[in-house]
């Protein structure tokens, strides 16, 4: 696991040289600690700072081709990296280190640029070739692995962050402002744009070329089109099937992904998926894995602390818990925000980066259960939105009633009723995912979201993705876990992970993602994954073997944290000193009324306006560390 940087130079203009790929390195440190290394000739300069997972002693990088034609930087993991290196020694290869790195070079040498397709695991890399004079940046096929990049005076510059980018001097630095409606509309900025005008995230599964002057960005992986006939339900043969090839294909991914000269260990939470990762986990290696769960000091409605401990007990676990409080969090907030430079408005970074810190003193790995949901059908909505069709048979004037017998409820039912009202999937996708109720969010904007309301459209970025998965013929289950994997998944979820892991050093492995259980997945009738009211019914059958009732059968709760009551009390001087500043009301965003009157509701616990103020603390916190400095 690394952290990767560079440039190339394909018009005169930005004075590139090494001290600025040094600059590049020292702001992605955090991602790799053990080592730095550094490559620049001609029109390019590449860069990373290292984790060392596989091949502590020879994997350094940059790494080159026997003739020192082809370099590459990379970070990630090839799972199947042994698998591909054979036939390449095969062809003549000839290989200097046992790294996964070194596999790169040589398959990009023997299959050119649609090696890429071959590759499996999490990875985010770019490949100069001396040659031909051309750069290849590529992205893995879910987009565990970040990467970033933006052209200027005839130069392309990239990196596994923003804050590298931002390092070079004569770059510009400007807030789309956009972006701002847009993340506190749905709490994360769909790929490729980001808070920054210019900078860009590749998308998963895609590679970026740079040759000749001209920038070409192509997808080299895409679901296959479906072949299931109409879902009227499987057999009992044919579900027994699935069963059984869901468990297969789960278990030899996660013994891909155990593959490790270091220690490793698992996030724990004592939800059915990361309690089915550490099971295999455990059937694997046949020994007791290491375990590390995050609870909330006095909060036992957010605490999953006693599930945990029980699954720990069944698998025997080695199990370690740490406990997040209110004094933490007051420290970490600010400081945290220098790791969030595309930021989420999801206050789960602060817990996460808690545990990472955590299990970093034991392993360099760790395995943990996200994307079960977005697969299999795991959140509430999506159970939800089955009611939409019936919603329009309401009559209007019954509808009309809603919205007053709906006021004093949570947001979450007042969000319900919002988004099942919704014509179509784009807009309730919008719906389910808001940040807050429309109305709140138009009442609270100041003058440039308002120009922003007026002169763009958030769900432009939804509606072609939506356009895209129109040769699927998804139904409507599919197509909300289409849009998931496409934006919530890869912008917010493995964003958050990806970043408060790396912060810590810690390498995170996602064995759900695995792209052919991707595949698989998505080839499967809805009735597998949502049957009635029940999500991840398929999962829950093949855990059925592993894992005790209780644990596969219970609520899911989320990865909540107590900011509601915190900001009434501990973390309440940090929030009122931040949004009655001067910065704060004289950037524009927000309406200064509006905001007192948001605070007091929530104060005087009339409303729940945590996650809202959550994101005005942290697009003020970033703008302070990443426009005022």
């Amino acid at each position: 696991m690394c952290g990767i940087a560079g440039f190339c130079q394909f018009k005169p203009g930005l004075p590139l040289k090494m001290k600025h790929l040094e600059a590049m390195t020292d702001e992605i440190r955090h991602r790799g600690p053990d080592d730095k290394g550094y490559y620049q000739k001609g029109p390019v300069g590449l860069a990373m700072t290292r984790l060392s997972i596989v091949d502590i002693g020879g994997g350094g990088q940059p790494m080159s081709n026997e003739r020192g034609t082809v370099w590459v930087v990379f970070n990630g993991e090839i799972y199947n990296h042994l698998e591909l290196r054979k036939p390449l020694e095969e062809a003549g290869h000839r290989f200097t280190t046992h790294s996964d790195t070194e596999v790169l070079v040589h398959a990009y040498e023997e299959y050119g640029d649609n090696f890429v397709s071959k590759l499996r695991g999490m990875f985010a890399f770019a490949l100069w070739d001396e040659t031909f004079q051309k750069l290849l940046l590529a992205r893995d096929q879910v987009g565990v692995k970040p990467l970033y990049y933006t052209t200027a005076d005839g130069s392309l510059v990239f990196g596994s962050e923003v804050k590298p980018i931002l390092s070079v001097e004569g770059l510009p630095r400007r807030v789309d402002s956009k972006q701002i409606l847009t993340l506190m509309t749905l709490q994360y900025v769909p790929t490729p744009d980001t808070l920054f005008k210019g900078i860009r995230k590749l998308p998963a599964g895609h590679t970026l070329v740079c040759q000749s002057g001209k920038i070409l960005i192509k997808p080299f992986w895409q679901l296959p089109r479906p072949t299931q006939t109409p879902d009227d339900g499987p057999s009992a043969g044919q579900e027994k099937m699935w069963v059984e090839e869901l468990q297969g294909r789960f278990f030899a991914g996660v013994k891909e992904q155990l593959m490790s000269d270091v220690p490793l260990g698992a996030f724990l939470s004592g939800g059915l998926d990361s309690s089915l990762v550490v099971a295999a986990m455990t059937r694997q290696t046949g020994k007791p894995v290491k375990t590390y769960s995050v609870g909330f000091e006095n909060e036992r409605d957010f605490n999953e602390l006693q599930y945990a401990q029980k699954v720990s007990r069944v698998l025997k676990s080695q199990h370690r818990e740490i406990m997040v409080n209110a004094k933490m969090l007051n420290d970490l907030i600010p400081k945290l925000v220098k790791y969030q430079d595309d930021p989420v408005i999801d206050p789960a970074v602060l817990p996460t980066f808690v545990v990472s810190l955590f299990a970093r003193q034991e392993v360099k790995v760790v395995l943990t259960g996200e994307g079960a949901d977005e697969l299999f059908g795991g959140y509430r909505r999506y159970s939800y939105d089955q009611l939409s069709g019936r919603v329009k048979l309401v009559p209007g004037w019954m509808k009309a009633l809603v919205p007053f017998l709906t006021r004093r409820m949570k947001d979450p039912y007042q969000q319900a009723w919002h988004a099942l009202n919704k014509g179509d999937l784009v807009k309730r996708h919008m719906a389910w995912s808001r940040l807050c109720l429309e109305e709140t969010l138009e009442g609270l904007a100041g003058e440039r979201l308002l120009y922003e309301m007026e002169h763009s459209k958030v769900e432009e970025s939804l509606e072609r993705i939506f356009e895209g998965a129109e040769p699927y013929g998804f139904d409507n289950l599919n197509l909300m876990l289409y849009m998931d994997l496409k934006t919530w998944l890869p912008d917010d979820l493995l964003s958050k992970v990806d970043r408060m892991s790396m912060a810590a050093s810690l390498e995170a492995r996602v064995p759900y993602l695995d792209h052919r259980l991707v595949e698989f997945a998505f080839s499967l009738p809805s009735s597998m994954k949502l049957r009635g009211r029940t999500g991840k019914y398929i999962l829950k059958k093949a855990a059925a073997k592993y894992l005790p009732g209780e644990i596969i059968n219970r609520r899911k709760m989320g990865f909540g944290v107590p900011l509601a009551s915190w900001f009434r009390k501990e973390l309440k001087p940090l929030l009122m000193d931040t949004l009655h500043s001067e910065q704060f009301q004289k950037r524009g965003y927000f309406n200064k009324a509006k905001t007192e009157e948001v605070l007091q509701e929530h104060m005087a616990g009339k409303k729940d306006h945590h996650l809202l103020l959550y994101g005005l603390l942290l697009v003020e916190l970033w703008h302070r560390r990443f426009m005022d400095e």
